[in-house]
């Protein structure tokens, strides 16, 4: 695991910055709602994780199309996948996310998730253990710690009516970033996505 994480650390200390013009562009444009396009090649860009410099919180952000990078003030909400077959439950976390000013992508199948996640990388993804779906939740996390290890997946499953091994559990060993039972009250679960993205 330490390995991959090493590869992943090296693969982004390559990347080409953009000028000191075009980073602050950048700046402005992060600033204002509504999604943000490379102002080289026009392509969306993947958040990195917010983190602290000197008297801001900031994040990387790096071109899906040409690769080069910058630092922006992180002023914005998260990109969230949620990933979940009941329909009412992804209604009522969309609702929430949404109102508090996240962007959210939802898919019914765990295997839907990993292609959403490869096609427009989230800043955290939200994953219903017990729906059912073409894809398990065990074999889902060791897809992405494989190709994403540095993704930030949130599992969640109702309170526990099982005997044996708490699916949770299975998660967290699997490198979910945290693992949350449900119901949760709304600010709770918010805390929950702020804290995984962080």
């Amino acid at each position: 695991m330490q390995q991959i994480r090493r590869q992943g650390r090296r693969r982004h200390e390559n990347l080409t910055p953009f000028t000191a013009e075009e980073t602050a562009d950048l700046r402005s444009r992060f600033a204002a709602p509504g999604p943000v396009r490379c102002p080289s090649c026009e392509s969306r860009f993947t958040l990195g994780p917010a983190r602290r410099r000197g008297a801001e919180t900031a994040r990387r952000v790096v071109c899906l199309g040409c690769g080069r990078a910058a630092i922006v003030p992180n002023c914005r909400g998260a990109r969230i996948l949620l990933a979940s077959q009941h329909g009412d439950l992804r209604d009522g976390l969309r609702a929430m996310l949404s109102n508090a000013g996240h962007e959210v992508v939802e898919t019914a199948d765990a295997g839907v998730a990993l292609h959403a996640y490869a096609a427009a990388p989230a800043d955290v993804v939200i994953l219903d253990v017990l729906a059912p779906g073409r894809m398990e939740a065990p074999e889902f996390l060791r897809q992405m710690r494989r190709t994403y290890p540095d993704a930030r997946v949130v599992t969640m499953a109702g309170r526990p009516s099982f005997r044996g091994v708490d699916p949770l559990a299975i998660t967290l060993a699997l490198g979910a970033t945290r693992a949350i039972r449900m119901p949760l009250s709304r600010d709770e679960f918010l805390r929950v996505v702020d804290e995984a993205r962080a």
